[in-house]
């Protein structure tokens, strides 16, 4: 990503006089990105007059090109960049979020055809959302890709309707994106993009209410909407937060997706989204249409919120630069019954960005592997104060974090020690609340599962005296 702001600053200043939604379109045609009938369609053609870039942008150019054309192959995902807080955006949904908020207009309106209307006259949307529009941002950046990848599932063309995760061949330098498992057209890296769109696209047109347009001349500043892309994405994707809200980061995407989208309101754009691509694109689905689309969207929303939103993201283990398995792992027996909390006690002190967190975990396997002669990192999953969870053993492998219990729970432990203070609010609310609804859902826990301390099983001061306090407080925490 910034390789991608970078270029981005040199362009904007080879356009000092243009505005951002006119830098926004050109990276659209560049990219060949949302270029299609449908997505002219909701987003509306150029609005901006035409950009002439001189000689020596020739280069930047080029690199445009290459990072904005998704493309999701049989092994390898293209178009796709990372950024520094450890996860993979694709820039093409990403960018058409930011047109859509810098367009203001949200609401479009339905096309005057009667196949369409007819769809509609009943359909009543809530939110402000009239049945005869369409909100384009929305619609351009997850809706109508989201209802896609699940029809091609249903209908076996893909194995799988959502993901998968990846991972660069180089952090430090990343160039080949692998995936790690079966493709699907709604990557997590195009979820990433799409929901970073939305939140932008959201924050951009809220902020355009009261605010009027700014040429990218004028330098962004810490209080309110910035006036340039780059500086707008600096701060969202570097860790200051846009206008200085440190909640306002890619880090939470998931959480502020949640914020300012009703879960009704999403099933029912894509379901708009879906006939809509029908008409424009002039396809058809397979039985009773207008059913068909109903339940495609109902089911994508609900598997994407139970699945995806509600789920913590998991930084994976070829990220954080683990070392192999030494030996081979064992397989554990799902489901299991415990949730066992630990802190890491050393390293002490809570990491807050990826490359931090990603050492701490190199440093904790190599103590596991070399000092204590085990076979990997310990425990299963482990918590940053960065907003992610990293993949230590996994959902799947036999952990050593709990002697005498590692065959019957998970043992979870927060970066830090917990002796006398807490971890970060929302670094508890991914176990508290995350994870233990992510690990029924996906058959990992039993509905009646426990959660206990490390202290109540092994004779240790583990999880500290504050966390084991805080843990007594929640639902599934069960005495000794």
């Amino acid at each position: 990503m910034n390789n991608f702001i970078d270029v981005l600053e040199e362009l904007e200043t080879h356009l000092a006089a243009s505005s951002m939604l006119a830098v926004i379109e050109l990276l659209q045609e560049l990219g060949d990105c949302a270029s299609d009938d449908f997505h002219r369609y909701v987003l509306g053609r150029p609005s901006a007059p035409e950009l002439n870039l001189p000689s020596q942008a020739k280069e930047q150019k080029s690199l445009i090109r290459l990072l904005m054309k998704h493309e999701v192959g049989p092994s390898t995902e293209n178009g796709v960049v990372l950024v520094p807080d450890g996860t993979t955006v694709a820039l093409c949904p990403l960018i058409s979020g930011l047109e859509a908020g810098l367009k203001r207009n949200r609401d479009v309106p339905l096309p005057d055809v009667k196949e369409v209307v007819d769809h509609f006259e009943s359909l009543t949307l809530k939110d402000g959302v009239s049945s005869s529009t369409v909100d384009n941002l929305y619609s351009a950046t997850i809706a109508k890709d989201l209802g896609l990848a699940f029809f091609e599932f249903q209908e076996n063309k893909t194995q799988t309707a959502m993901g998968p995760d990846g991972c660069w061949d180089d952090v430090s330098m990343p160039r080949v994106f692998t995936l790690l498992g079966d493709p699907s057209p709604v990557t997590n890296a195009f979820v990433n993009g799409a929901l970073d769109g939305i939140i932008l696209g959201h924050y951009i047109s809220e902020g355009s209410k009261v605010r009027t347009p700014r040429r990218i001349s004028t330098l962004g500043s810490k209080v309110g909407t910035p006036s340039r892309i780059s500086t707008l994405l600096k701060d969202y994707y570097n860790n200051d937060g846009v206008a200085a809200d440190m909640t306002l980061r890619s880090n939470f995407r998931r959480k502020n997706f949640l914020k300012i989208t009703s879960l009704e309101k999403l099933e029912k754009t894509v379901k708009i989204s879906l006939i809509l691509y029908r008409t424009i694109m002039n396809i058809s689905f397979p039985g009773s249409e207008d059913k068909e689309e109903g339940n495609l969207a109902s089911n994508a929303v609900q598997e994407f919120h139970q699945f995806f939103l509600e789920c913590p993201a998991i930084i994976p283990r070829c990220m954080w630069g683990a070392r192999p398995f030494k030996g081979t792992p064992t397989l554990l027996t799902l489901p299991l019954e415990f949730l066992y909390i630990h802190h890491t006690y050393e390293p002490s002190r809570p990491c807050t960005t990826f490359p931090a967190c990603s050492a701490d975990m190199r440093s904790m396997q190599q103590f596991h592997q070399k000092d204590r002669g085990w076979s990997d990192i310990g425990y299963s999953f482990v918590v940053g104060s960065d907003g992610y969870l990293y993949e230590g053993r996994g959902w799947y492998w036999l952990g050593a974090h709990t002697r005498g219990h590692n065959t019957r729970g998970y043992g979870v432990s927060f970066i830090g020690n917990y002796t006398a203070t807490l971890p970060e609010a929302f670094s508890l609310e991914l176990v508290r609340d995350n994870f233990q609804k992510c690990a029924v859902r996906g058959g990992k826990l039993i509905s009646t599962f426990s959660i206990q301390g490390h202290r109540q099983v092994v004779a240790t001061s583990c999880p500290g005296d504050a966390l084991f306090a805080e843990i007594k407080t929640w639902n599934r925490f069960k005495e000794t």
